[in-house]
């Protein structure tokens, strides 16, 4: 048996330097802002500028970290995280998939699925006047 699902679609900002590994602690972490699309999307007054809130996002029991298309030497650069799918073959191999904007992917090898988001600051207005829309960026990085 093979299940794989998209776990959510996302629109956070991360700077390279904000996405981390804790090896020992089997922690994987992302400093993120994110769209906050409670306030965006599900409002009934349409707002002119969005909001985003500063988040962090932790996976615990993390076995390894492999990446494609993410420079790590490139310390400022800007991902979008575009969505989180959950692949599930046998409990010995379960795997998380970050989709970044760009053909970029973070594969974490999971013991077992363990993450929470929490923001970490109060929200605050984006500079952009129309909610992000990379269905195309999803869509092309699927393909490769």
């Amino acid at each position: 048996v093979h299940l794989t699902g998209r776990v959510c679609e996302m629109n956070e900002i991360i700077k390279i330097s904000n996405i981390r590994w804790a090896k020992r602690s089997k922690r994987f972490y992302l400093l993120l802002t994110r769209l906050c699309w409670e306030i965006n999307y599900f409002s009934k007054t349409k707002p002119t500028l969005f909001k985003r809130v500063n988040s962090i996002m932790i996976f615990n029991n993390i076995l390894s970290v492999k990446s494609k298309g993410i420079q790590q030497a490139e310390t400022d650069m800007v991902a979008s995280l575009l969505t989180i799918n959950y692949n599930f073959s046998s409990f010995e191999e379960q795997f998380i998939e970050l989709i970044f904007s760009g053909n970029a992917k973070i594969l974490l090898e999971i013991e077992c699925v363990d993450a929470f988001l929490k923001d970490v600051s109060d929200p605050f207005q984006s500079t952009s006047s129309r909610l992000p829309n990379h269905q195309n960026d999803y869509l092309n990085s699927k393909e490769t």
